[in-house]
């Protein structure tokens, strides 16, 4: 009788502990399949920052292209319609947007080691490692190619446009005397030269960040698919 009443009792310690190690391990896969929602979440977010990138570079390339064709025409920037107010769209720059917020969380929390899928994890740090290459990489061509080569020619040559920063007509007035000065200063053959020179390495360095992107959006497609997959298996 007391023999079984010890085996019960071990039984019992036996179960309990084993419940309390469900009870653990399940809580752990709550905390992983948290991380891997918020990461692909992120991603989503990234992806709509990337939508939009790609609608301004492909805008962007529009305008440069236009512009280049009308000069052809007459070979006059002088000429052309609202010179300005083209070239102040061709003076934006973009951020890319790196969103890695649950990734930068996960790695700083120690619990890296809840994504029991390691060649996921492998994934999800190669894909964050190209992004922040990415990222660096618009940065130091705007800094020391578009800053450096191409917007100093592109405000030398048009008028600040303030249409969309603020409703007082005043301050919108257009300065005839500077805008005399501009066209004669294209009207030169270096005038004609930074210009043109200027819109063609505008075109190079957004053809070149629209490929970027349809390459990125493939990135981020690709990873919140494999992370989908996987949080369909944990639950």
């Amino acid at each position: 009788m007391q023999l079984a009443k010890f085996f019960l009792v071990v039984i019992g310690i036996m179960l309990a502990i084993q419940f309390s190690n469900w009870n653990d391990k399940r809580s752990e896969v709550k905390k992983e399949i948290w991380y891997l929602d918020n990461i692909a979440d992120d991603m989503f977010y990234q992806k709509n920052g990337l939508l939009d990138l790609k609608t301004s570079f492909e805008e962007t390339l529009i305008v440069s292209k236009n512009l280049l064709l009308e000069y052809g025409k007459t070979k006059s920037y002088a000429t052309i319609d609202s010179l300005s107010k083209k070239l102040n769209q061709l003076m934006l720059t973009y951020n890319y947007p790196n969103i890695d917020n649950t990734y930068r969380e996960l790695l700083s929390s120690g619990q890296v080691s809840l994504i029991e899928n390691k060649d996921l994890y492998s994934e999800v740090i190669g894909f964050y490692l190209y992004t922040s290459e990415i990222d660096y990489q618009f940065k130091t061509n705007e800094n020391r190619v578009f800053y450096g080569e191409i917007y100093s020619i592109l405000i030398k040559y048009s008028e600040i446009d303030l249409i969309d920063y603020t409703a007082n007509e005043d301050l919108l007035f257009k300065d005839e005397e500077v805008q005399d000065f501009i066209n004669s200063q294209l009207s030169t053959t270096k005038g004609k030269q930074e210009l043109t020179n200027a819109i063609k390495n505008k075109i190079i360095i957004v053809s070149d960040y629209l490929l970027t992107v349809d390459e990125s959006i493939e990135n981020v497609d690709r990873m919140i698919a494999a992370i989908d997959d996987e949080i369909d298996t944990l639950k």
